[in-house]
């Protein structure tokens, strides 16, 4: 039999803490099964509709909550779709992605520069993400061999900023 668990924690689904990995596992491998092996997000929706449904309880099937984060997640892609074009140079990101002790927002690319404390939020990030990819892509080791060495530059990147001397302010 083949042993469910989550990937990390904490486990970021609604009513995690009720949540069994096993369950939920066999009930989405259920759904691949009937789906001819595919296993889609509208399939394990549908599935999940049927409250005695191990996936029912981790699903908001309050339509206002359900269309309010539907609502934030559009608002993510626009975000992250929009681009800043100079001259000759290849168009960047406007917004970036930063974790901050409030939680998550953008910043601006040149907010971002100009902080060494947003780098190294994002330097971190980008170190888990790579951390992340590896591990998703351990079986291609020849794939894993550009990650690692990209995931070293970004930490040894991070490790000089973290080092660097804070500027000293001065109060008005």
């Amino acid at each position: 039999m083949i042993r469910y668990v989550f990937k990390d924690e904490p486990v970021a689904i609604l009513n995690a803490k009720k949540a069994d990995p096993q369950k939920i596992g066999q009930a989405l491998a259920k759904i691949a099964t009937d789906g001819g092996g595919r296993l889609t997000p509208p399939a394990v929706v549908e599935a999940a509709r049927n409250p005695r449904s191990p996936l029912h309880r981790h699903f908001e099937w309050d339509d206002a909550k359900a269309a309010e984060a539907y609502r934030l997640d559009q608002a993510r892609a626009i975000i992250g779709v929009i681009r800043i074009e100079e001259d000759d140079k290849e168009p960047a990101r406007a917004f970036l992605s930063v974790k901050d002790p409030d939680g998550v927002s953008y910043r601006t690319a040149a907010e971002v520069s100009g902080s060494l404390d947003l780098q190294l939020a994002v330097l971190k990030q980008a170190e888990k993400d790579l951390d992340a990819f590896q591990r998703r892509y351990r079986e291609l080791q020849d794939v894993c061999e550009d990650v690692m060495s990209a995931r070293e530059k970004v930490r040894t990147r991070r490790e000089r900023a973290e080092s660097r001397p804070m500027p000293m302010t001065t109060r008005d």
